[in-house]
C-alpha cells in the first residue's frame, strides 16, 4: 500500500478547492442569468405593445407585425431606421393559437428536435 505525503494531500486539497469554486461560480452564473431573464420578461410583458411576428428579409433588415393597443401594424426595421408599412386588419392575420410553444421547457424543446431528427 502506498502512503501519500503531505505534498500529495496538499495537491488533492487544492484540486478539490478549485473544483468547488468552479461549481460555485457556475451556479452563481446560472442563478444570475435566470434572475435577469425573469426581470427582463416582467419588464417587457403586460404592456400595450407586443411583437407578434418578425421575418428577416436581409441582413439587419426585418418586417415585423406588432400590436399597439388594439391596432395591428406592419413595420420595416433596419439597422438605423424603422418605417411604417401598413395598418392591418385583425381578420387578415393568421394568429397562432398555440402559445404553449413559447413556454416550452428546454428539455421539451430538445426532445422535439430529437424527434424531428429521427424522421
Amino acid at each position: 500500500m502506498m502512503l501519500l505525503t503531505t505534498e500529495a494531500y496538499s495537491g488533492i486539497a487544492q484540486f478539490i478547492t478549485v473544483l468547488i469554486l468552479f461549481v460555485a461560480v457556475l451556479w452563481v452564473t446560472w442563478a444570475v442569468t435566470k434572475w435577469t431573464a425573469g426581470y427582463q420578461k416582467g419588464k417587457w410583458s403586460g404592456g400595450n405593445i407586443e411583437m407578434l411576428e418578425s421575418f428577416r428579409i436581409a441582413p439587419d433588415k426585418y418586417v415585423q407585425i406588432i400590436r399597439v393597443a388594439d391596432k395591428y401594424v406592419a413595420i420595416a426595421v433596419a439597422k438605423d431606421t424603422v418605417a411604417f408599412l401598413a395598418e392591418l386588419d385583425e381578420s387578415e392575420l393568421m394568429l397562432k393559437e398555440d402559445a404553449a410553444g413559447a413556454k416550452m421547457s428546454f428539455q421539451e424543446l430538445l426532445e422535439k428536435v430529437r424527434e424531428k431528427k429521427k424522421e
